[in-house]
């Protein structure tokens, strides 16, 4: 006989798998059976199949997605029939299988044998009411946590990262805040993105530097040991698209695709007014956040330019043919090369041959050090407008998302139904409303820092950092493939340098003619 005991929630003082136990092996003893094994899941939900549960899937054969070649047991026993599934068809397959085998299961609370007619029915009117109260479960969690998040609350569970979790005024719960050390690395990690580093070398410097992962981060303010957990690319990804950043909700959800199969989603916890739900307050603002999502979404397109590591003309070098050129080790060094290959596995059509790399850079430097290396450095400050451009956005969001739900069936119920029109109506008065206010368009405006170019490029120590500032100061290299016979003997001194082409953008360009023609 195989006693099967599971338990959904983990908690040390819990005396559940221990009463579960008792239970089976008392019914044992009384009705003369051996007991050869135990399957104790703890932490396991009812709704997972028996057969990939990480202990009973041990004993069950593949068919029902086990690992077991020759089950050996021949009656499953347990407290209840919820410990071995909470689900109809999950149970019908596993009757199947056990009658197919001349096996049995055992509820020793509830008692009944599945080999009988009466006992079949028995056991699928439990399982359905199992099943029922499974839905209630998670309809009650579901709306506990939105009753939470709607009061502002912490529900527990992994705490955001760049957030803490703290006691509320007045004994309600527990809110999320701003953790002062975390965000200030989070900040720092939009910055780097932000500024052009790749999320590899985030990464790289995140794990160099010994910062603590999200997950130790968190047990670090628990007062646990840390584990040493590193960094991962996929999941700094995820936490940089995350809403959470702006202080938002957010929610996991699973729901079922055209197809019958299931998908998980995340989504964003709207209030009320349909509006998204700010729990916290945010790390970073909505100018940042839109900076770091659009240059996260051209870093993931493989055709936005050259993403070499350590190239100091990263987005600044491009081609003749308008495809960045890549930097690449050769038997003689480093050179610039056309990346039409490398992305379509064609040859360039203006003839680029490779360039050395130290020439590119040395041209590069020198142009942009004598053209503006006197002038101040002006960086572009963003100045909010008035047009309410953003709201709009958000709002129109807002509506289209709901649409979406409402079509997939997640506002099931009279009272899911009263909810999307409170939702949607809400969302409709403020589209009215901000669409009557008078507008005023965002703008960007120059910033004197103080310091000359020169200055400041003598001030950087990393090929990252003079590479951000060229790119800053909106520097643009064309490098021109080999030169015809005809251009050759119309050039006066023919040589590589003749490939390069540096241009700066006009605005920049309008303030070395305007200091030009003032010392001249």
């Amino acid at each position: 006989m195989l006693g099967v005991i599971r338990l959904s929630r983990e908690r040390e003082e819990s005396t559940s798998v221990v009463r579960q136990r008792a239970y089976i092996t008392t019914w044992a003893e009384q009705n003369g059976h051996t007991i050869v094994g135990w399957a104790e899941d703890e932490g396991v939900s009812g709704s997972v199949p028996p057969g990939e549960r990480p202990q009973l899937g041990k004993w069950l054969p593949t068919s029902l997605g086990g690992k077991a070649d020759a089950p050996a047991f021949d009656i499953l026993c347990a407290w209840r029939l919820d410990r071995i599934s909470r689900r109809v068809l999950h149970l019908a397959a596993l009757m199947d299988w056990c009658k197919s085998t001349g096996r049995a299961i055992v509820s020793t609370s509830e008692g009944f044998d599945i080999n009988s007619p009466m006992g079949a029915v028995f056991v699928n009117i439990l399982a359905a009411l199992a099943e029922g109260e499974l839905e209630a479960i998670r309809e009650r969690a579901r709306s506990s946590f939105a009753h939470l998040m709607k009061e502002g609350r912490w529900r527990g569970g992994f705490v955001p990262y760049g957030y803490q979790a703290v006691k509320a005024d007045a004994g309600k719960g527990w809110r999320l805040d701003v953790d002062p050390e975390t965000s200030k690395v989070a900040r720092e990690i939009v910055r780097r993105i932000v500024g052009g580093e790749s999320t590899n070398s985030v990464v790289r410097w995140l794990n160099e530097t010994a910062t603590p992962s999200p997950l130790d981060a968190q047990r670090k303010r628990a007062g646990k040991a840390t584990t040493g957990t590193e960094w991962r690319v996929a999941n700094l990804l995820k936490m940089l698209r995350s809403h959470t950043l702006l202080g938002y909700a957010e929610m996991t959800e699973t729901r079922a695709k055209p197809d019958g199969t299931k998908e998980t989603f995340t989504r964003l916890v709207r209030g009320e007014d349909g509006l998204p739900l700010r729990r916290a307050d945010p790390i970073i603002d909505a100018a940042d956040w839109e900076r770091l999502q659009e240059t996260l979404r051209k870093n993931a397109n493989p055709n936005s330019g050259n993403r070499v590591g350590g190239s100091p003309l990263l987005r600044v070098a491009y081609c003749e043919c308008g495809e960045p050129v890549y930097r690449n080790r050769g038997r003689a060094g480093m050179y610039y090369r056309c990346g039409l290959r490398a992305r379509a596995g064609r040859n360039c059509p203006k003839g680029m041959t490779s360039i050395p790399a130290h020439l590119l850079e040395h041209v590069t430097e020198q142009f942009f050090l004598l053209t503006v290396g006197h002038l101040e450095v002006q960086r572009r400050v963003f100045v909010p407008g008035s047009d309410h451009a953003a709201n709009l956005a958000d709002v129109e969001e807002s509506l289209a998302e709901l649409r979406e739900h409402l079509d997939a069936g997640m506002f099931r119920g009279e009272r899911g139904r009263a909810e999307f029109r409170q939702m949607y109506g809400a969302l409709e008065a403020r589209r009215e409303a901000l669409e009557a206010l008078p507008s005023e368009p965002d703008r960007w405006e120059l910033e004197p820092t103080g310091q000359t170019y020169r200055q400041r490029w003598e001030s950087l120590t990393t090929v990252d950092e003079r590479n951000r500032e060229m790119r800053e100061a909106g520097l643009k290299v064309i490098v021109r493939g080999v030169p015809t016979e005809e251009e050759l003997e119309a050039m006066d001194d023919p040589d590589e340098h003749s490939r390069v082409r540096v241009i700066l953008p006009e605005d920049l360009m309008e303030r070395v003619q305007a200091h030009a023609a003032k010392t001249a």
